[in-house]
Protein backbone atom coordinates (compact mmCIF):
# COMPACT_ATOMS: atom_id res chain seq x y z
CA UNK A 1 0.00 0.00 0.00
CA UNK A 2 1.44 3.24 -1.27
CA UNK A 3 0.42 5.22 1.95
CA UNK A 4 1.82 3.32 4.29
CA UNK A 5 5.39 3.10 2.31
CA UNK A 6 4.82 7.02 3.41
CA UNK A 7 3.23 6.95 6.34
CA UNK A 8 3.63 3.88 8.36
CA UNK A 9 1.16 4.41 11.29
CA UNK A 10 -1.33 6.35 9.17
CA UNK A 11 -5.58 5.06 9.88
CA UNK A 12 -8.16 4.77 7.45
CA UNK A 13 -11.03 7.21 8.31
CA UNK A 14 -13.02 4.30 9.48
CA UNK A 15 -10.52 3.37 12.20
CA UNK A 16 -10.27 7.15 13.21
CA UNK A 17 -14.05 7.34 13.57
CA UNK A 18 -13.94 4.12 15.79
CA UNK A 19 -10.83 5.36 17.66
CA UNK A 20 -12.53 8.92 18.57
CA UNK A 21 -15.44 7.98 19.85
CA UNK A 22 -13.49 5.35 21.86
CA UNK A 23 -11.25 8.01 23.33
CA UNK A 24 -13.75 10.91 24.16
CA UNK A 25 -16.01 8.35 25.81
CA UNK A 26 -12.81 6.84 28.24
CA UNK A 27 -12.11 10.73 28.79
CA UNK A 28 -15.64 11.44 29.78
CA UNK A 29 -17.14 13.16 26.99
CA UNK A 30 -20.92 12.95 26.26
CA UNK A 31 -21.68 12.80 22.45
CA UNK A 32 -25.35 13.94 22.80
CA UNK A 33 -23.43 16.98 24.51
CA UNK A 34 -20.32 17.87 22.57
CA UNK A 35 -19.75 19.67 19.01
CA UNK A 36 -16.77 19.60 16.66
CA UNK A 37 -14.62 21.66 14.56
CA UNK A 38 -11.62 20.77 12.28
CA UNK A 39 -8.71 23.26 11.31
CA UNK A 40 -7.95 21.23 7.99
CA UNK A 41 -7.46 23.07 4.71
CA UNK A 42 -10.64 23.96 2.85
CA UNK A 43 -10.11 21.33 -0.33
CA UNK A 44 -13.09 19.35 -1.39
CA UNK A 45 -11.24 16.35 -0.97
CA UNK A 46 -11.53 16.55 2.95
CA UNK A 47 -15.39 16.22 3.37
CA UNK A 48 -14.43 12.23 3.68
CA UNK A 49 -14.61 14.00 7.77
CA UNK A 50 -18.10 15.25 7.39
CA UNK A 51 -19.50 11.49 8.12
CA UNK A 52 -18.16 12.69 11.89
CA UNK A 53 -20.79 14.20 12.25
CA UNK A 54 -23.03 11.55 13.03
CA UNK A 55 -21.63 11.61 16.03
CA UNK A 56 -22.03 15.16 17.23
CA UNK A 57 -24.21 17.82 18.48
CA UNK A 58 -24.61 19.61 14.65
CA UNK A 59 -24.73 20.12 12.20
CA UNK A 60 -20.95 20.71 12.09
CA UNK A 61 -18.08 20.77 12.11
CA UNK A 62 -17.33 24.37 12.71
CA UNK A 63 -14.50 25.09 10.28
CA UNK A 64 -11.44 26.96 11.59
CA UNK A 65 -9.26 26.51 8.35
CA UNK A 66 -8.61 28.06 5.69
CA UNK A 67 -6.45 26.99 2.59
CA UNK A 68 -3.75 24.75 4.36
CA UNK A 69 -5.40 24.21 7.45
CA UNK A 70 -4.17 27.09 8.90
CA UNK A 71 -6.94 28.38 11.46
CA UNK A 72 -7.29 31.63 10.21
CA UNK A 73 -10.58 32.04 11.57
CA UNK A 74 -8.65 33.50 15.02
CA UNK A 75 -9.51 34.51 17.99
CA UNK A 76 -12.87 35.28 16.57
CA UNK A 77 -13.46 31.86 15.45
CA UNK A 78 -12.31 30.03 18.74
CA UNK A 79 -14.83 32.76 20.72
CA UNK A 80 -17.52 31.61 18.44
CA UNK A 81 -16.83 28.70 18.54
CA UNK A 82 -16.92 28.25 22.93
CA UNK A 83 -20.06 29.83 22.98
CA UNK A 84 -21.71 27.39 20.83
CA UNK A 85 -20.69 24.57 23.37
CA UNK A 86 -23.69 22.90 24.74
CA UNK A 87 -23.94 23.48 28.71
CA UNK A 88 -22.11 21.06 30.94
CA UNK A 89 -20.82 19.68 27.18
CA UNK A 90 -17.65 19.65 25.44
CA UNK A 91 -15.92 20.17 22.31
CA UNK A 92 -13.85 18.49 20.17
CA UNK A 93 -11.11 19.48 17.02
CA UNK A 94 -9.76 17.65 14.37
CA UNK A 95 -6.87 19.48 12.86
CA UNK A 96 -3.75 19.34 10.66
CA UNK A 97 -2.66 19.91 6.95
CA UNK A 98 -3.15 17.83 4.27
CA UNK A 99 -1.25 15.61 1.30
CA UNK A 100 -2.11 13.64 -1.58
CA UNK A 101 -0.54 10.13 -1.91
CA UNK A 102 -1.63 8.70 -5.48
CA UNK A 103 -1.99 5.07 -6.32
CA UNK A 104 1.66 5.00 -7.93
CA UNK A 105 2.81 5.91 -4.58
CA UNK A 106 3.85 9.34 -5.41
CA UNK A 107 3.23 12.07 -2.83
CA UNK A 108 2.51 15.40 -3.13
CA UNK A 109 -0.68 14.58 -6.22
CA UNK A 110 -4.05 12.43 -6.58
CA UNK A 111 -6.47 11.79 -8.77
CA UNK A 112 -9.62 13.55 -8.39
CA UNK A 113 -13.45 12.39 -9.94
CA UNK A 114 -13.89 12.93 -13.31
CA UNK A 115 -10.29 13.67 -13.93
CA UNK A 116 -7.91 12.41 -16.93
CA UNK A 117 -4.66 13.22 -14.75
CA UNK A 118 -3.37 13.80 -11.16
CA UNK A 119 -3.85 16.65 -9.73
CA UNK A 120 -1.95 18.79 -6.75
CA UNK A 121 -2.55 17.83 -2.81
CA UNK A 122 -1.96 20.11 -1.02
CA UNK A 123 -2.50 22.90 -3.80
CA UNK A 124 -1.54 25.49 -1.38
CA UNK A 125 1.27 24.32 0.30
CA UNK A 126 2.91 23.17 -3.18
CA UNK A 127 2.36 26.22 -4.16
CA UNK A 128 4.20 27.76 -1.31
CA UNK A 129 6.89 26.23 -1.62
CA UNK A 130 6.98 26.90 -5.40
CA UNK A 131 7.03 30.47 -4.16
CA UNK A 132 10.26 30.09 -1.87
CA UNK A 133 12.03 27.62 -3.79
CA UNK A 134 11.61 31.26 -6.17
CA UNK A 135 12.11 33.40 -3.90
CA UNK A 136 11.61 36.70 -6.37
CA UNK A 137 8.49 35.78 -7.07
CA UNK A 138 7.00 36.36 -3.40
CA UNK A 139 5.27 39.59 -3.04
CA UNK A 140 3.95 41.08 -0.51
CA UNK A 141 0.53 39.80 -1.18
CA UNK A 142 -2.81 41.19 -1.74
CA UNK A 143 -6.46 41.37 0.23
CA UNK A 144 -7.93 38.89 -2.83
CA UNK A 145 -5.39 36.00 -1.96
CA UNK A 146 -4.52 37.08 1.98
CA UNK A 147 -4.65 33.34 3.07
CA UNK A 148 -2.39 31.87 0.30
CA UNK A 149 0.36 35.11 1.41
CA UNK A 150 0.15 33.78 4.79
CA UNK A 151 0.97 30.26 4.03
CA UNK A 152 4.17 31.39 1.98
CA UNK A 153 5.41 33.45 4.88
CA UNK A 154 4.94 30.73 7.23
CA UNK A 155 6.89 28.59 4.56
CA UNK A 156 9.71 31.12 3.72
CA UNK A 157 10.57 31.31 7.49
CA UNK A 158 11.12 27.64 7.38
CA UNK A 159 12.96 27.74 3.86
CA UNK A 160 16.31 26.46 4.35
CA UNK A 161 15.28 23.42 6.22
CA UNK A 162 12.40 22.91 3.79
CA UNK A 163 14.82 22.82 0.48
CA UNK A 164 17.39 21.13 2.41
CA UNK A 165 14.94 17.73 2.76
CA UNK A 166 15.43 14.82 0.67
CA UNK A 167 11.23 15.23 0.12
CA UNK A 168 10.33 19.01 0.63
CA UNK A 169 6.61 18.29 -0.57
CA UNK A 170 6.56 16.42 2.42
CA UNK A 171 8.63 18.39 4.59
CA UNK A 172 6.24 21.53 3.99
CA UNK A 173 3.49 19.62 4.99
CA UNK A 174 5.20 18.73 8.31
CA UNK A 175 5.78 22.35 8.90
CA UNK A 176 2.43 23.54 7.92
CA UNK A 177 1.26 20.73 10.66
CA UNK A 178 3.49 22.25 13.05
CA UNK A 179 1.83 25.62 12.52
CA UNK A 180 -1.19 24.47 12.76
CA UNK A 181 -0.84 22.95 15.78
CA UNK A 182 1.15 26.06 17.42
CA UNK A 183 -1.40 28.56 16.03
CA UNK A 184 -4.47 26.60 17.33
CA UNK A 185 -3.20 25.81 21.04
CA UNK A 186 -1.75 29.61 21.32
CA UNK A 187 -5.33 30.55 20.26
CA UNK A 188 -7.00 28.65 22.55
CA UNK A 189 -5.31 29.70 25.14
CA UNK A 190 -6.12 33.10 24.07
CA UNK A 191 -10.09 32.31 24.61
CA UNK A 192 -9.81 30.30 27.67
CA UNK A 193 -11.83 32.78 29.76
CA UNK A 194 -14.94 31.83 27.34
CA UNK A 195 -13.61 28.02 27.91
CA UNK A 196 -14.13 27.65 31.60
CA UNK A 197 -15.51 24.54 32.59
CA UNK A 198 -15.78 23.35 29.25
CA UNK A 199 -14.03 20.09 28.38
CA UNK A 200 -11.59 19.97 24.68
CA UNK A 201 -10.24 17.00 23.27
CA UNK A 202 -7.59 17.97 20.64
CA UNK A 203 -6.69 15.54 17.93
CA UNK A 204 -3.99 16.61 15.57
CA UNK A 205 -2.09 14.91 12.38
CA UNK A 206 -1.69 14.68 8.82
CA UNK A 207 -4.75 13.92 5.96
CA UNK A 208 -3.69 11.47 3.72
CA UNK A 209 -6.24 11.44 0.66
CA UNK A 210 -6.02 9.31 -1.81
CA UNK A 211 -7.52 8.36 -5.12
CA UNK A 212 -10.80 9.38 -5.26
CA UNK A 213 -11.87 5.72 -5.12
CA UNK A 214 -9.96 4.39 -2.21
CA UNK A 215 -10.39 5.50 1.26
CA UNK A 216 -8.54 8.61 2.97
CA UNK A 217 -6.33 8.12 5.87
CA UNK A 218 -4.96 10.06 9.18
CA UNK A 219 -1.88 10.22 10.43
CA UNK A 220 -1.93 11.01 14.50
CA UNK A 221 0.83 13.18 15.51
CA UNK A 222 -1.02 14.27 18.97
CA UNK A 223 -4.07 13.78 20.92
CA UNK A 224 -4.89 15.68 24.40
CA UNK A 225 -7.68 17.03 26.71
CA UNK A 226 -7.36 20.73 27.66
CA UNK A 227 -9.92 21.84 30.40
CA UNK A 228 -9.52 24.95 32.18
CA UNK A 229 -11.01 26.17 35.69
Amino acid sequence: MSVKAQYPKAIEIRALEQKITSELNLNGFILSRTIWGTSICSDEVNNSFNIFSRLFVGPGPFRFGGISGLPFTGKTGVMAFASHIPDKGGAFILYGPHIGVSKEGIAGEILRQRQDSNSTCCGSLIAGLSAIQNPSTIGEGTASDYQQAQVVKMLNAERDQILSADDQIKEVTEKAYEKIHNDLKELIHDCKDALVGKKLYLMGGIVINTNWDEEDYFDIRNSEVIEFT
